[in-house]
């Protein structure tokens, strides 16, 4: 083998030209190879997620592809059902009772002017005593006033002279013959007659009129009442311009009015109408003590106060121990005398949105439904259903932001004392419930609609 051959086949160190360093080329690149498909392999849960499509489908074929798929999550667990507060729907009277400022005032009152001018001659009465009709309470001097009935007697008398002899003349003249009376004597005696005639009258008044100016000296109770202060005591020149020498207030029956909201009133308008009664009436002094007599109706004013919305009522009080005073100030619970009775639910139970107000009812399978309910007057804390509800109905009371419509709920119960009464918290919440519950017959008639009312 020549030296040119040796160089073609053989590299300078003695091996292969190109065969060993082939090799070991060939080996280093399968070993990475071989590392990167096992860190694939290995890595796959964690590079899955940023792998595209077509390499997740790839590797989805391998061996152990299954098990190269991501984990399957753990399903979230649902959430437990809402805890909520229930409320039976009953049935209550709204003929509620209220209570409004009223003030006692007599039925009648008296002012006793003087009519005549003259000096008090005597009181006969003690100031702040009870009168009755027809009692003397002051004389006035009546020495002038009898001689003025005197002296018109005496012109009476006159006048009446005066006619008779008018009359006999003319009754002569008439006697006589025609021919020696003139016409004109006869008309004049005609005419005599019947002016004595008119000042017969005229005397007849003045006589009257003196005797009753003579019947002014004595001053009489006009109505039974109590008497108030003296203003003129005896030898006090008095005249008609001098103002009331007393007054006196009717003390039995007495009248109780108050200001009643137009509301109120168009609520109870159809027994107003009537002659009927219309509340059950009853008063509380400024002691705070309870008068024992029931009110009865008296009358309604005519107009409603523009300033305030209200209409005066009157009341009719017994008062024969004089407990209620003429001025004073009184407080007037009334009730009306027809119940009303009408499904109520608590405020706190209703919700409102763009349709309106709803509930929440909850059925037997304790599933929330939600309800649109028509409310009427809201009375203390809880509201009139109009429609929409029925006594014995189960709606949530406490726990509605928990609440959506067809959720399934876990009712409890509210908090009991042990014997089933409410707990003193509860009366608190409800101490300003006006109305009185009933009974809610589930079984039977559901109406909302008053029963009883007019």
């Amino acid at each position: 083998m020549t030296a040119p051959e040796q160089h073609s086949g053989h590299g300078t160190n003695g091996t292969s030209g190109t065969g060993r360093p082939k090799r070991r080329t060939g080996r280093t690149l399968f070993l990475l190879v071989l590392l990167l498909a096992a860190g694939i392999y290995f890595g796959r849960p964690y590079l899955e997620p940023y792998l595209p499509p077509g390499l997740k489908s790839a590797l989805a074929v391998l061996p152990g592809g299954n098990k190269a798929a991501k984990p399957q999550a753990t399903m979230p667990m649902a959430p437990p059902a809402p805890t909520v507060i229930l409320h039976t729907v009953e049935k209550a009277d709204l003929a509620v009772s209220r209570e409004y400022v009223g003030r006692v005032e007599p039925i009648q009152t008296v002012s006793l002017l003087p009519q005549i001018s003259g000096i008090i001659e005597e009181v006969h009465f003690k100031e702040g005593s009870m009168v009755k009709a027809g009692d003397l309470l002051f004389t006035i001097d009546s020495k002038e006033y009898k001689t003025t009935v005197a002296l018109r007697k005496a012109e009476l008398a006159k006048a009446e002279a005066t006619l008779d002899r008018a009359s006999k003349y003319l009754k002569r003249l008439k006697a006589a013959d025609a021919r020696s009376v003139s016409a004109t004597d006869l008309d004049q005696a005609e005419s005599d007659v019947l002016q004595s005639q008119a000042a017969v009258e005229q005397a007849k008044a003045s006589l009257q009129l003196a005797q009753i100016n003579l019947g002014y000296t004595r001053i009489t109770a006009s109505i039974s009442g109590k008497a108030g202060k003296v203003a003129f005591t005896k030898g006090n020149y008095v005249t008609p311009s001098s103002g009331p020498l007393t007054s006196i207030v009717q003390m039995d029956p007495v009248r109780v009015t108050f200001s009643l909201p137009d509301r109120d009133y168009l609520d109870q308008f159809e027994r107003f109408r009537s002659a009927e009664n219309v509340y059950d009436a009853t008063l509380r002094l400024p002691d705070g003590t309870v008068y024992p007599e029931k009110g009865i109706r008296d009358f309604e004013s005519n107009v409603m106060d523009a300033k305030t919305g209200t209409i005066s009522v009157a009341l009719r009080f017994k008062n024969d121990r004089g407990a209620l005073v003429p001025g004073s100030m009184v407080r007037v619970s009334v009730k009306p005398v027809v119940s009303r009775i009408v499904p109520v639910i608590p405020q706190e139970a209703i919700l409102a949105d763009a349709a309106g107000d709803f509930v929440y009812v909850v059925d037997g399978e304790n599933v929330a439904h939600k309800r649109p309910v028509q409310l009427g007057a809201a009375f203390g804390r809880v509201s009139e259903v109009v429609s929409g509800l029925e006594p014995g109905e189960r709606i949530i009371l406490l726990g509605l932001q928990s609440v959506r419509p067809e959720m399934k709920v876990n009712p409890t119960q509210a908090a009991t004392n042990g014997n089933g009464t409410k707990t003193p918290a509860e009366r608190a919440r409800e101490s300003d419930y006006d109305p009185q519950t009933v009974s809610a017959d589930v079984s039977g008639d559901k109406t909302a609609s008053a029963e009883g009312s007019d």
